[in-house]
């Protein structure tokens, strides 16, 4: 989160500080001509709310993303480690069979 804060130097006499223009704010050059006219941010307080509603609005949907693609990649995590110990218990099967042919051929031709 970025945080923008521009200040500038009054040239029509106040001695007041300016108020920082947010990121995002809706600005109105027309009416922030220096003349002392007022105006300038046209929407919101310049406290920065809007900014922060909409980032957590925004983390929390990567969030829910996030976790959603974690969910997904989890469950095909464990059905390859499924399918992997299902092929491994194939293959152990198959080579026991393999074993015990090869040690009764072995006793036959003693």
């Amino acid at each position: 989160v970025y945080h923008i804060t521009i200040t500038m130097t009054p040239t029509n006499g106040h001695t007041d500080p300016p108020a920082p223009i947010h990121e995002g704010a809706n600005y109105d050059a027309e009416n922030a001509s220096g003349d002392g006219g007022g105006g300038g941010i046209l929407s919101g307080d310049g406290d920065g709310d809007d900014l922060e509603e909409e980032d957590e609005a925004t983390r929390a949907a990567k969030r829910r993303e996030r976790l959603e693609q974690n969910r997904i990649s989890a469950r095909e995590s464990r059905k390859r480690k499924k399918n992997m110990i299902e092929e491994l218990q194939r293959t152990v099967i198959t080579l026991s069979r393999e074993n015990k042919e090869l040690n009764e051929r072995n006793e036959g031709l003693r």
